[in-house]
């Protein structure tokens, strides 16, 4: 099966937290853009955060969040895991970002029929891959098929980061370190890495400065 490349990037404190801070937005997505990516990846609950992020109340679902989006083919598709349908009634949402070329939902058997029932009547592309949790391997491998994916950018917490990396998935590893302690209470970005660390190693591939103390860490998969 033919696997685009896989970046996991993350903007994390010096005690590799993943909140409990501030971090630098214009810098985290300066970053994430750079990589020119044909798919932006996070996680189910990931997406839920930030959609509640600016307001306590998603904003209604109007006829025309129901259509497919008519954006360039240089925009990202926005690929999101939803075995559990977490994201039944929001995804439109995230299809009005500019950014965002379309949502693909990565599903699996055990997935409910009312969800499937809902992402086909609104046009949202969807792989079946997996019993009952979404398989990445074969999911990347259809992206890569079906949409001619060529490059992964995931940006999400550490339940997806921990299986990408434990499956051995990820190419590269960028991680923007900001100066501060977030300290104990909050996750970290290896939370999900479970008691075995992942196989393999890793290089040191790149180590910017770019502003305001943060220090941006690149490694390379051998």
């Amino acid at each position: 099966m033919v696997k685009p490349e896989v970046i996991m990037h993350n903007s994390v404190s010096l005690d590799g937290k993943i909140s409990g801070f501030e971090p630098d937005l214009g810098l985290h997505y300066g970053i994430v853009g750079s990589y020119g990516a044909d798919v932006y990846c996070a996680g189910s609950n990931t997406a839920k955060t930030g959609i509640f992020m600016q307001s306590s109340e998603a904003p209604p679902e109007t006829h025309e969040d129901c259509r497919k989006p008519e954006r360039g083919a240089d925009l990202s598709y926005w690929v999101i895991p939803d075995t559990r349908g977490v994201l039944k009634g929001l995804l439109h949402v995230l299809r009005r970002f500019e950014y965002c070329r379309d949502v693909i939902v990565l599903v699996s058997e055990t997935t409910g029929a009312d969800y499937l029932a809902y992402l086909d009547e609104r046009g949202y592309d969807h792989i079946l891959c997996g019993r009952d949790r979404a398989d990445f391997g074969r999911a990347f491998a259809v992206l890569a098929e079906r949409y001619g994916v060529k490059r992964i950018l995931v940006d999400s917490g550490p339940t997806l980061g921990g299986v990408l990396l434990r499956a051995g998935l990820v190419d590269e590893l960028s991680l923007l370190v900001h100066p501060v302690f977030a300290g104990a209470g909050v996750p970290g970005l290896f939370d999900g890495l479970g008691p075995e660390p992942p196989s393999g190693v890793w290089s040191p591939a790149k180590v910017e400065n770019p502003a305001g103390g943060c220090v941006r860490l690149v490694w390379r998969a051998k």
